[in-house]
Parts: C-alpha cells; sequence; structure tokens
C-alpha cells in the first residue's frame, strides 16, 4: 500500500477515533446537533450582534448555509431572532436559555479536548509540529475549494 493511502487511512481512524472519545467522555446533550449546528451556535455565543453574514465569514460557509442552519436552530428553540432599535431590517440572533447549555458544554468539550491533545502534542518538536500543521492548513484548503466546487 502506497504511503498516501496508508496516511488517509490513519486520518479518517483519526476521526473516527475523536468522534469515538466524545461521545464516550462527554455528556450526550450536543449528540443530536451536527458539527456546523454546534459551532454555529458557538458564533452566536462569541460574537458582537451575530447576523447571517458574521457567521458565514467566521465559519467559512455560504449566507444560505447560515440562513437554513438559523432557521433549524429557531425551530429546534436554541436561538432567537432580534433587530435593534435604529436599524429594523437587520436580524441578529441571540442564545435562549437552551441554546446557552449548549454554548457553554460546547466550550467545556473544547477545554478538555484542548488539554488532552496538547499533552500529547508536547512529545513533539517544534519542528515536526510546524511540519504536520502546514501539511493539515494545505489539506483543508484543499477541502474548502473540493466544497466550494460541490456548492
Amino acid at each position: 500500500m502506497k504511503e498516501q493511502e496508508l496516511l488517509l487511512k490513519e486520518l479518517a481512524l483519526m476521526l473516527e477515533r475523536q468522534d469515538m472519545l466524545s461521545k464516550l467522555t462527554e455528556g450526550k446533550c450536543l449528540d443530536e446537533y451536527g458539527y456546523s449546528e454546534t459551532h454555529c451556535i458557538d458564533y452566536i455565543g462569541r460574537l458582537e450582534l451575530p447576523n447571517v453574514t458574521k457567521i458565514a465569514e467566521h465559519m467559512g460557509m455560504t449566507r444560505g448555509a447560515i440562513s437554513k442552519m438559523t432557521k433549524k436552530l429557531l425551530a429546534k428553540g436554541l436561538i432567537e431572532k432580534y433587530t435593534l432599535e435604529s436599524n429594523k431590517k437587520e436580524v441578529y440572533f441571540k442564545l435562549t436559555d437552551l441554546g446557552k447549555m449548549l454554548f457553554e458544554e460546547h466550550a467545556k468539550r473544547h477545554k478538555r479536548w484542548e488539554k488532552r491533545d496538547m499533552e500529547f502534542l508536547s512529545h513533539y518538536s517544534t519542528e515536526d509540529v510546524k511540519t504536520v500543521y502546514q501539511f493539515m492548513k494545505e489539506f483543508n484548503h484543499y477541502l474548502e475549494g473540493q466544497i466550494e466546487e460541490l456548492s
């Protein structure tokens, strides 16, 4: 088997194991929400005056995709729409109590995940980490291009 095939298999295995580890070590409250939905909630919780355009920019997604997602999140009772007195035309989003709970759970997961994996990465030299970082950055850029072509 070629090295490239072995690498792709290891990347797929890493994603599967991370997913499995998350399910084994974390609360179940985020399980019914997809990756994009969870991160949309995260951005709504962190951004100042989050609207479709800002969320799309931060998530690297189209405004249409964010509009669809926010409609789902509204229907699930995770976010609410609002407008400013000074501009009734522009629609912004804020988290409901349930949305805030998911936002906080996501933040806790992120901190635990980062602590756990930083311990692992500390065993590698700065140069090794830079090499892997550069590879991952380029691979993600490639995947973004593939997504854009298909969208």
